[in-house]
């Protein structure tokens, strides 16, 4: 048998085995949630010990990765990287390792598997056939990681997640590849905007789709617009006042909204899932129609917002700082 022909009938017999992993890998991570979180908490710790060691005075891009030499040498770990201003200029990164735990038992069972099942193919099927698979695979942690910890890390003020590292006013978090493909956990920018910049990111977002995922806007006033079918997903507005502004059918998942004050707003079918409202205060707001699943309203706020007895049924009420 070619090596061409053997490697495809290779493919073909596993490709059963890789789909039961994928199937089931989403829910094996979930059930860590709370561990990955203490992960992160304890690589925060590290890197703040780290740049006190380094004479670094603040960070501004932080990078959590799983590096693939690592996992070749099943050396199960994480590696955190902060960077200043400068960003990959930077001459002296900051980097610590956390360990990974039991996270990848899951892609160790799938790896053995997969050695096994090349063991009849005479040689034509090889170790980095496997392996390159196993590489396939890193995504679907990935993705499941991301998505934990954007909401696992929200509060990571009130947490003291952060803490112990010193961050300039603009900092992001992301997880991925190292120098690769990553995504956004957290993204802060607590610098005051002037209002123009506020419509210019609107008119770019008309072309460019994403441009207002993860944007931070701090301290501001925000009136008079109607935004429709925007992606704003994970947007955070901080300590803002937002006045007749029409949001419709706008992607609004994840979205943060930090004591801020509403007066004379509409989310007319937008989708709120996740959506932060604590702290904030509602005048003439309405929800119709939006999808509000596992958001969170202040509880003094929700007897006088236009929402549904079946949005009610699924929201989530602040009690004072405390979640119900």
């Amino acid at each position: 048998m070619d090596r061409e022909t053997a490697l495809q009938t290779y493919q073909n017999n596993v490709s059963e085995r890789i789909k039961e992993f994928q199937s089931h890998i989403g829910d094996y991570i979930f059930e860590r949630a709370e561990a990955l979180e203490a992960m992160v908490k304890t690589a925060m710790d590290l890197l703040g010990e780290q740049m006190k060691k380094q004479g670094k005075e603040y960070v501004c891009y932080m990078y959590f990765s799983f590096l693939k030499a690592d996992l070749i040498n099943k050396n199960f770990r994480f590696m955190l990287q902060g960077l200043d201003m400068q960003w990959f200029l930077d001459e002296e990164p900051v980097e610590v390792y956390v360990e990974a735990g039991d996270l990848f038992e899951p892609l160790m069972e799938l790896w053995s598997d997969l050695k096994d099942a090349g063991e009849g193919f005479g040689g034509a099927v090889n170790c980095y056939d496997i392996q390159n698979i196993i590489f396939d695979q890193l995504p679907y942690y990935d993705t499941t990681v991301s998505y934990i910890l954007r909401y696992r890390l929200r509060e990571w003020e009130t947490k003291g997640i952060l803490s112990n590292v010193v961050l300039s006013p603009y900092w992001l978090l992301k997880w991925g590849q190292y120098r690769d493909q990553t995504e956004y956990l957290i993204q802060t920018d607590r610098t005051e905007k002037e209002e123009i910049v506020w419509y210019s990111e609107l008119a770019k977002a008309k072309h460019k789709p994403d441009k207002m995922i993860f944007s931070y806007w701090y301290k501001g006033t925000y009136e008079e617009n109607e935004l429709k079918e925007l992606d704003l997903r994970f947007i955070t507005f901080e300590e803002s006042t937002i006045k007749n502004i029409k949001f419709q059918d706008c992607n609004m998942e994840g979205s943060r909204f930090i004591k801020c004050s509403f007066t004379d707003c509409t989310f007319a079918g937008c989708n709120l899932c996740g959506a932060d409202f604590r702290g904030c205060s509602f005048e003439h707001t309405s929800f119709d129609k939006a999808e509000l699943t596992a958001a969170t309203f202040p509880e003094r706020s929700v007897p006088f917002l236009s929402i549904s007895v079946e949005q009610l049924q699924v929201i989530r009420i602040d009690r004072e700082g405390v979640s119900a």
